[in-house]
C-alpha cells in the first residue's frame, strides 16, 4: 500500500470537487430565479449548489486526516512568522508577521485583481450601480464562493500534507498549480493572465494557512477578491 495514500486520495477528490463545480457551472442542482438578472440568478444557483461540495468535502478531511482533523479551519489565528520569499521581494522586518503581511500583500492582490478584472469585464459596457438587491448578494456569495474554493484548494491540501509531516511547501504547490489551472478556463480572472495572477494568489494563500495555522487570511483575502469581481460582474451594464 503506498505510504502516504490518503495524499493521492485528497488529490482525487478535489479533481472530483473541480470536475464537479464545473458541472454546476453549466448544469446546477438549483433553478434560481428571484432576480431580474440572469447573472444573479445564475451564481445563486450555483453557489448553492457548490457550496454542498465544500461541506462533504469537510466531512471527508475530518476522517481523512487522522491526525490534524480540522484544525486548520479555524479563525482565531491570524498572527505569526513569516517565511521569506525572496523571489517576490517578501523579506518581513523584524516583529512583521501575518497581521502586517496579511494586510499588505493582500492589499495589494485585491488592487491587482481589481484592475485585472475591470478590464476583463466591465472596461467595454461601463457600470451601472444598484445598491439592492447586488450588494447583499455579493457579500453572501463571495462568502460561500471563497469558503468552497479555499476548502478545496487550500485547506484539504495544508491538511493533508500537515498531516503526514510532509514538506508544506508541497501543499503550497499544489494551492498555485491547481488554482492556476482552472482559472485558465474560468469566468473572472481568467486566460493566461488569469492563472498566472490565480496561481500566485493560491501559493501566498497556502502559505497563510501553513504558518499561522488558522483559516483566516486565506478565506478573507478569498473574500475580498471574491467581492470585487461579482462587483463588476453584477454592476457591469452588460449583466
Amino acid at each position: 500500500m503506498l505510504k502516504h495514500w490518503r495524499i493521492a486520495a485528497v488529490v482525487i477528490l478535489t479533481f472530483v470537487a473541480t470536475w464537479l463545480l464545473f458541472v454546476f457551472m453549466k448544469t446546477p442542482l438549483f433553478n434560481i430565479t428571484a432576480f431580474d438578472k440572469e447573472i444573479m440568478n445564475f451564481f445563486t444557483s450555483y453557489q448553492l449548489s457548490t457550496i454542498l461540495i465544500s461541506i462533504s468535502l469537510v466531512v471527508l478531511l475530518y476522517f481523512l486526516a487522522d491526525k490534524t482533523k480540522l484544525s486548520l479551519l479555524n479563525l482565531h489565528k491570524i498572527d505569526g512568522p513569516v517565511r521569506p520569499a525572496p523571489w517576490i521581494g517578501l523579506k518581513p522586518k523584524e516583529g512583521e508577521g501575518w497581521k502586517v503581511i496579511g494586510l499588505t500583500i493582500g492589499g495589494t492582490i485585491l488592487l491587482v485583481n481589481a484592475i485585472v478584472v475591470y478590464f476583463q469585464v466591465a472596461a467595454k459596457s461601463g457600470l451601472s450601480i444598484r445598491f439592492f438587491p447586488e450588494v447583499p448578494m455579493i457579500i453572501l456569495l463571495a462568502l460561500m464562493n471563497s469558503f468552497t474554493e479555499e476548502v478545496i484548494y487550500r485547506l484539504s491540501y495544508t491538511t493533508i500534507i500537515a498531516n503526514e509531516n510532509l514538506d508544506r511547501k508541497i501543499s503550497e504547490f499544489l494551492g498555485a498549480i491547481v488554482f492556476g489551472g482552472i482559472h485558465f478556463f474560468g469566468i473572472a480572472p481568467n486566460g493566461i493572465f488569469g492563472a498566472i495572477m490565480s496561481g500566485f494568489i493560491g501559493w501566498f494563500l497556502a502559505k497563510s494557512i501553513n504558518e499561522t495555522k488558522g483559516f483566516f487570511w486565506a478565506w478573507l483575502i478569498h473574500f475580498a477578491v471574491d467581492v470585487v469581481i461579482l462587483f463588476f460582474l453584477f454592476m457591469s451594464k452588460g449583466a
